[in-house]
């Protein structure tokens, strides 16, 4: 382990655990209010909560906070392979965290924010694997894009990301669950202790990310997502 892990696996396990604080406990109040209002609490909760930890935690460790990011950058040749395990044990284990911090908060509320296919409203689960895999898409073109815009100073490379996510939770949260980030989701089934759909918000990001990722690296070459240091983002 070189000197600078620690810190950086710390940083992905306390940033996950924000995010799916935040994110879920939104999901799990839009459950009380009016649809519409419903919907943008939901909405802004996970888009802003993202775009801060983003912002805060991009120079330790690259504000990932998604396994499935951390994955497509790996297999594009974006991101070392050394730092894997560490990256996704920590994002994991500080989505559990939130998890069961939200299960202690709250009780067992249907759902526990859990990004799920409204089934009963007819949206099955091929149809939310596909919506997840367009935003996913949508998602890591907006990462890449972004922080390849020179025009954009500092971190504010966290603003349009933050908007793009707040936006798909918007939009398809409610129907097709809109996680995007398997460590999203992961938390949350935890705390609901039904997996049925987990794999759906698995799949999805993973196929997603993966193929936005090598468009933008041999189709548009463009740089990736940031990694800890640019060193390292070098070493495959």
């Amino acid at each position: 382990m070189e000197p600078d892990d620690f810190r950086r696996y710390a940083a992905e396990f306390i940033g996950t655990f924000f995010l799916v604080f935040f994110a879920a406990g939104a999901a799990m109040v839009s459950a009380f209010a009016p649809a519409p209002a419903g919907a943008v609490i939901a909405g802004l909760g996970s888009g802003l909560v993202l775009m801060i930890v983003i912002w805060i935690f991009a120079n330790i460790s690259g504000g990932h906070v998604n396994p499935a990011l951390s994955i497509a950058l790996w297999l594009t040749g974006a991101f070392p392979a050394r730092l894997i395990p560490g990256y996704v044990t920590a994002q994991l284990a500080g989505s559990a965290i939130g998890g069961l911090c939200l299960l202690s908060a709250f009780g067992r509320v249907p759902g526990m924010g859990a990004n799920l296919p409204d089934i009963a409203s007819g949206i099955t689960p091929l149809q939310a694997l596909e919506v997840e895999f367009l935003l996913s898409f949508a998602m890591m073109m907006v990462i890449v894009l972004s922080i390849a815009e020179r025009g954009i100073p500092g971190k504010f490379f966290a603003v349009p990301i933050g908007a793009i996510v707040g936006l798909n939770v918007m939009l398809f949260g409610a129907s097709h669950g809109a996680s995007m980030n398997p460590a999203r989701a992961f938390g949350p089934y935890l705390a609901n202790g039904d997996w049925t759909f987990y794999w759906i918000y698995v799949l999805g990001p993973l196929a997603g990310l993966l193929l936005a990722s090598i468009v933008c690296r041999y189709v548009f070459g463009l740089p990736q997502a940031p990694a800890p240091d640019a060193d390292e983002q070098r070493q495959t």
